[in-house]
């Protein structure tokens, strides 16, 4: 557990000291902040995608079956494109790549998370204004802990977060694109395709409604809704008890993510000119908090949850815009308010052994 907070700490410290503003001005300022953002988001790439990727086999719940995986994917190139296994066809052809190549299971591991943390990475310079904030999210909130354990939608999610930026500039086929590409290694990524859309929803009496039934009914009909959806993605085998009703997630969840809806809805009627972005970002803690009440009838609700922490690693810092802000002591009550609940649960994940990280164990030990 050690090694996680002194990674954690460490990295704000560094940001803070690389990101920390100055009195330049003009365009070569803005270059420069824009340098600094880099060189932060890269160090933060690699600290966290090794101290990820250099993990004992001993770590995670699906450590075993990946390495099941790995050991029937194909050895060579007269055979790479043979079905070894019942996995997505992008997943098999990467781990095939990477035993060709010389690599072992140790490698798919280093390459899988440098390209999940970097791929996040990329994703917070192109859509956040605070990159310090939002890797405190990525960290503090189900993302990095979980990347150790469900490899495969975490790469799905890293090909989502790649194609965002076609969803700001409205380009569907391109986003389209991403999602294909994503797919190719956890069905799940048609999931996401619905998110092209989110920048539509405007709240009002309406669209409230619309959600309300729309949580209550999933939550009442959840196994055939995700009986549904898993056909659709042919994932059908992966139904079981053990993803529904009584073996959901707890009401502490919903609690959490409702009030940093509060929050972030407090935080959004501070703004001053409020845009289409601001509105947007509300909408993705409302989606968070949904999930995470279908969460507690439904223990496969977490993967929905692990991708949303992404957005709302956005979100956050959208809404928590200083510069725009009407009340400087109402935006620091907010922004405490949130670090806070971060640290909290950052605590939790930690003390609870989330996906099993806990102990840190190197391949080496």
């Amino acid at each position: 557990m050690t090694i996680y907070i002194i990674s954690f700490v460490l990295n704000l410290l560094v940001g803070l000291l690389i990101c920390k503003d100055n009195s330049q001005s003009g365009n070569d300022a803005a270059l420069t902040v824009n340098t600094r953002k880099k060189i932060y988001l890269l160090i933060t790439a690699l600290q966290f995608g090794l101290l990820c990727g250099l993990r004992s086999t001993k770590m995670a719940y699906d450590t075993s079956a990946y390495k099941l995986i790995f050991d029937m994917c194909p050895d060579s190139w007269d055979h790479l494109f043979d079905r070894s296994s019942y996995v997505e066809i992008g997943f098999r052809l990467l781990c095939s790549v990477i035993k060709i190549l010389g690599g072992n299971y140790q490698t798919m591991l280093i390459v899988t998370s440098l390209f999940i943390m970097g791929s996040c990475c990329v994703f917070i310079y192109r859509h956040s204004k605070d990159v310090i904030l939002s890797v405190f999210i990525i960290i503090s909130f189900p993302f990095f802990y979980s990347s150790f354990d469900i490899i495969r939608h975490f790469l799905a999610t890293s090909f989502f977060l790649l194609g965002y930026k076609y969803i700001v500039e409205r380009k569907f086929f391109k986003y389209t694109l991403f999602i294909f590409i994503g797919s190719l290694f956890h069905g799940i990524s048609w999931v996401f395709l619905p998110f092209y859309f989110a920048k539509k929803i405007r709240w009002n009496w309406k669209t409230m409604t619309v959600a309300t039934v729309g949580t209550v009914v999933i939550y009442a009909y959840i196994q055939p809704v995700a009986t549904w959806i898993s056909d659709l993605l042919g994932k059908s085998s992966g139904i079981n008890s053990g993803w529904i009703d009584s073996y959901g997630g707890g009401i502490k969840t919903v609690i959490m993510y409702g009030v940093i809806l509060l929050i972030a809805i407090m935080a959004f009627y501070q703004l001053e000119n409020r845009t289409e972005e601001d509105m947007n970002a509300v909408n993705y803690v409302v989606l968070m908090l949904v999930f995470s009440i279908i969460f507690t009838n439904a223990r496969m609700m977490t993967r929905m949850i692990m991708t949303m922490t992404a957005l709302v690693a956005i979100a956050i810092p959208q809404l928590l815009d200083k510069p725009r802000t009407k009340s400087l002591r109402d935006y620091l009550i907010l922004k405490i308010a949130f670090i806070s609940i971060g640290i909290g649960y950052h605590a939790f994940m930690l003390w609870s052994n989330w996906q099993n990280v806990v102990p840190y164990i190197p391949y080496w030990g």
